[in-house]
C-alpha cells in the first residue's frame, strides 16, 4: 500500500480542506491513465473535451472531473481552470465515491 507523506505537516495539510463536487467521471484506457498520472501537466484531449465540467464556484467549491481507468482502484480529481492540463489535482480512491 502506498500514500504520500508530507514532511513536517501542518494541520491544514493533514486534514482535507477543499470542498468538491464530481461533475463527471471520465474513464480512460489503462495506458493513457498511466501516462496521465506520470505527467499530469501535459495537455490531454479528455481534459479539453470536459472544460465545461470544471470550475470553482463563488463558495470556493471545486467542480471537477474524476479521471480513472477500469484497471485502477483510484482516480484523480481534476479542475483545469480552463487549461488543457490538470492544473488542480487530488488523489481519490474509488471506494470514496461509491
Amino acid at each position: 500500500m502506498k500514500t504520500n507523506f508530507i514532511r513536517k505537516a501542518t494541520s491544514s495539510e493533514l486534514i482535507p480542506q477543499d470542498e468538491f463536487v464530481i461533475e463527471k467521471e471520465v474513464v480512460i484506457d489503462k495506458d493513457l491513465f498511466e501516462c496521465f498520472i506520470k505527467d499530469p501537466l501535459n495537455d490531454y484531449d479528455f481534459i479539453k473535451e470536459n472544460l465545461e465540467h470544471m470550475f470553482r464556484d463563488n463558495l470556493s467549491v471545486f467542480h471537477c472531473i474524476f479521471v480513472t481507468s477500469d484497471s485502477h482502484d483510484f482516480g484523480i480529481l481534476v479542475e483545469s481552470e480552463g487549461y488543457h492540463y490538470a492544473r488542480y489535482t487530488a488523489y481519490l480512491p474509488k471506494v470514496a465515491i461509491k
